[in-house]
């Protein structure tokens, strides 16, 4: 009985720490705006960006640029 009770506490510590180290991907964020109305400013900005011929780290200072100027932040 007692191997079964130390199995599982070691199973539900792994799972437990391995949503800790699950590294989360950068997000745009903006308060009371929801993933759609995101995702709409992200295709904006994308498309304004595409209609130019610059580099990709110009791209993405200009992509960070255009979502900062409608309001959203980069999380982390």
């Amino acid at each position: 009985m007692k191997c079964f009770a130390r199995t599982y506490f070691a199973a539900g510590l792994v799972i437990i720490l391995s949503g800790c180290a699950t590294p989360s991907k950068p997000h745009w964020y903006k308060e009371g705006v929801d993933k759609e109305i995101t995702r709409s400013a992200l295709a904006e900005c994308r498309y304004e960006i595409g209609m130019r011929d610059l580099s990709a780290q110009k791209e993405q200072e200009m992509l960070r640029y255009c979502m900062e100027r409608n309001g959203f932040r980069l999380r982390r």
